[in-house]
């Protein structure tokens, strides 16, 4: 694996999770920081890595800033797809991509890959 390749993927599985993170949490507590008193384990579980340290996760965003930013976009255009199905009420591609999704989580649980 080379270097690009190492930070592309630690991009995709390690830093970008604590950039939703922090974006989600930061949405739910700017609301209304009781909010999280409705919440059940999800929450608390999606939100845990928001507590981690910012020194930390400024140097990684910063350094690998290149790769974040592209598997950010990735995300971007995920969210449109997923926006554009539930507006338009596309329960077929909808269920069709929640299937798909939970196959792919089947099969990295089967083969025990995390």
């Amino acid at each position: 694996m080379t270097a690009q390749e190492h930070d592309r993927v630690c991009a995709l599985v390690s830093h970008l999770p604590h950039v939703i993170a922090n974006v989600y949490a930061s949405l739910v507590y700017e609301k209304r920081s009781c909010f999280s008193h409705f919440a059940g384990s999800s929450f608390r579980d999606f939100t845990r890595i928001a507590g981690s340290s910012p020194e930390v996760w400024l140097d990684i965003f910063l350094t690998n800033q290149t790769q974040i930013l592209s598997v950010i976009d990735e995300l971007e255009e995920g969210l449109r797809i997923m926006k554009k199905l539930i507006k338009t009420e596309n329960e077929d591609g909808l269920k069709a991509f929640l299937i798909k999704v939970k196959k792919m989580k089947e099969r990295v649980d089967d083969d025990d890959l995390l």
